[in-house]
């Protein structure tokens, strides 16, 4: 927003690219990752043994998806001023929790701190279905940033855990292509949901799905007990 007004819409652009040009110039640099030899699982197999986990990160993505899509409008709706305050709440959570977390995936495992992550989100979320204020929506930013933080690392780490070695790469893709596909859907599904009840029901709307999120980790939680890892 600082850029925007002192140097207009095209300083953003420009930013965006510096910063692109600056992570392809990192990522060169890096040692490719040794190519598995051996036989490959289908692609149908692999599919289907990510894809409930891919679920669980879709469902678990729509709180962040409704979060950046609607919070200005949201804002709006209500009168209040500071939306872009609540995006940079999320944000700095978001970024703490992964800096300062990041290590109880393998401490604990991927399905608690899925199953924490996903729950703290939810309350997020909640507070925002429910806010009064500017600053009641401010903190539950905060908070939904801070359980979406390792929702997607923790339920990777155990959807590529169900394929071979060699086939974790493409796990790894499928799972990704999830929250794409999740980013992409709740736009106009929640829009749907604004139209016929207001802003503030897609955020019971996020809710809704969160929870559904964390059902799917306990399901797999459970099912991993009877099932070894390859």
């Amino acid at each position: 927003m600082v850029l925007e007004t002192h140097f207009g819409l095209v300083s953003l652009g420009l930013l965006t690219i510096a910063v692109c040009g600056a992570s392809v110039a990192f990522a060169m640099g890096k040692s490719a990752v040794p190519v598995v030899a051996g036989e490959h699982l289908p692609f149908q197999s692999v599919l289907g043994r990510v894809a409930p986990h891919g679920i669980g990160l879709a469902l678990g993505g729509v709180g962040y998806s409704v979060l950046a899509t609607f919070v200005t409008l949201f804002y709006a709706s209500r009168h209040w001023d500071g939306a872009a305050l609540c995006l940079t709440a999320f944000g700095i959570t978001f970024i703490a929790a992964r800096l300062l977390f990041i290590h109880a995936i393998g401490r604990f495992g991927g399905y608690p701190v899925a199953v924490v992550c996903l729950t703290v989100e939810a309350a997020g979320v909640l507070m925002l279905w429910l806010a009064h204020s500017p600053w009641s929506a401010f903190a539950a930013a905060a908070l939904t940033g801070f359980g979406f933080s390792l929702v997607f690392p923790a339920i990777g780490v155990e959807a590529v855990r169900r394929v071979p070695e060699r086939n974790r790469g493409t796990a790894l893709g499928v799972y990704t292509g999830f929250s794409d596909v999740s980013f992409f859907l709740v736009g106009p599904t929640a829009g749907t949901v604004i139209g016929a009840f207001g802003y503030a029901s897609a955020f019971l709307f996020a809710l809704i799905c969160v929870l559904t999120a964390l059902a799917v980790v306990l399901v797999l939680a459970r099912r991993r007990d009877t099932a070894p890892a390859l």
